[in-house]
């Protein structure tokens, strides 16, 4: 398909040039009267040459989407399928409509009025601009963020990118529910465990400071699946996210200043706006260390939780609940006896010896843990000293130590609406 769209490209080019001949190398074919009435027609041809090529690509490109996933004998084709009918042109009338849709188009009515055949020819065609999209159905962004993996998979082992390459064989396993996938920069993702389609608790989980795509496996999707499956054990109608969909501070300069968190929150709010839960759906927000940070800031812009846990958190942004802005959350904080988080002093505390800074630029707060108005949740490390420091215990929340399983069992109690545990309660009891 691409050597005839380049053949048609070259006779184009050739027309072209016979017709703007100089006279030096023999006058234009249409220069003599007798000729002259084809200049019109000739260039109609040339036109129909370049559109044509371009159509032609377009399917071409279209086609190799579906190479990128084979056709499997034993196996569910579907979206092979759907694929090859659009690069032959069976779902041209559909691709044309979304198109014309625009950014601000009703993208929910417009799945709705197709078959689903066509509705999935559409998603896995235009992937890169569905796998994202808020209004389009669950399903159909898995299916268009798995082809984003796929393209990302062949793209790495072109250039040899073997970790890449690894990264992303695992998100193509045909479980992974994917609602968002970037593979530029620092990377993009936001996976879902259970069904977002009949959950009454959802829990979206925000990841901190020096976490990206290439360390994805490494700790948010561990943090975020062992969290998951806690809950799950306590209501199967539980369904988890974990958004990473901003880049995060890389470091613990970085992550002094309000920047990252700013331009995030937005993003974060219009991704669970975007999902357009039933609004009788239990939601938590969980932010992890700058994850806090950046749950504070989407607070702040409008988005309202039923519950806002801050866990080992450097603060929300805010001096007082109130500039929270969101009086019917119910607001939590988390944070082991030996963290090392409270010893790191706020931007606006250091810098601001030196520099005035307005709390704006750096600083994220007041603490969450001594703030009026947030209940502190006991993280079984109540029995520790607390001046005492355990430098594993920032990320020692979801699972692994004896603390870890209690930390991550009062967060799935919080999620699902079943009683906690206090940091009260904990010291009373030892």
């Amino acid at each position: 398909m691409r050597l005839l769209a380049a053949r048609l490209d070259e006779a184009a080019e050739e027309i072209t040039r016979l017709q703007g001949a100089s006279v030096a190398v023999g006058l234009p074919i249409t220069a003599t009267p007798e000729l002259a009435h084809y200049e019109g027609p000739l260039r109609n041809l040339v036109e129909w040459c370049h559109s044509s090529a371009a159509e032609i690509r377009r399917r071409a490109a279209i086609a190799a989407q579906a190479d990128l996933i084979g056709w499997n004998p034993p196996g569910d084709n579907a979206a092979y399928d759907a694929l090859t009918t659009a690069a032959a042109g069976g779902f041209d009338d559909q691709l044309a409509a979304f198109d014309a849709l625009g950014a601000n188009g009703d993208v929910a009515a417009f799945f709705a009025a197709l078959t689903p055949a066509q509705a999935l020819g559409v998603a896995l065609a235009r992937a890169a601009q569905v796998g994202a999209r808020a209004g389009v159905p669950f399903e159909l962004r898995f299916a268009a963020n798995h082809q984003l993996v796929r393209q990302a998979h062949a793209e790495a082992l072109r250039v040899g990118d073997k970790a890449a390459a690894a990264r992303y064989a695992r998100l193509l396993n045909p479980d992974r529910q994917l609602l968002l996938f970037d593979p530029r920069n620092l990377g993009k993702i936001a996976e879902v465990r259970g069904d977002l389609a009949t959950a009454k608790h959802v829990a979206f989980l925000i990841p901190g400071t020096g976490n990206s795509l290439a360390n994805y496996f490494g700790g948010p999707e561990k943090d975020f699946k062992a969290i998951h499956l806690t809950a799950a054990g306590l209501s199967a109608e539980t369904a988890t996210i974990v958004w990473m969909g901003a880049p995060l501070p890389q470091s613990l300069g970085a992550a002094a200043f309000d920047l990252l968190a700013d331009r995030s929150a937005p993003k974060l709010k219009d991704f669970v706006d975007g999902l357009s839960l039933r609004p009788d759906i239990h939601t938590t927000l969980i932010g992890h260390s700058y994850g806090s940070v950046v749950t504070g800031h989407a607070v702040r812009a409008g988005l309202h939780p039923d519950n806002l846990i801050a866990v080992a958190s450097p603060g929300w942004g805010v001096q007082s609940v109130d500039e929270l802005n969101a009086p019917e959350t119910k607001l939590f904080a988390m944070r082991h006896q030996g963290d090392i988080i409270k010893l790191v002093p706020t931007a606006d505390e250091t810098l601001g010896v030196f520099i005035p800074l307005p709390d704006s630029v750096a600083g994220h707060g007041e603490d969450p843990v001594f703030m009026s108005g947030v209940e502190r949740l006991a993280s079984g490390s109540e029995a520790d000293p607390g001046f005492g420091i355990d430098l594993d215990a920032h990320s020692d929340y979801f699972g692994g130590s004896p603390a870890g399983r209690i930390a991550e069992l009062n967060l799935a109690r919080v999620i699902v609406g079943d009683d906690y545990e206090t940091y009260e309660e904990a010291k009373a009891a030892l």
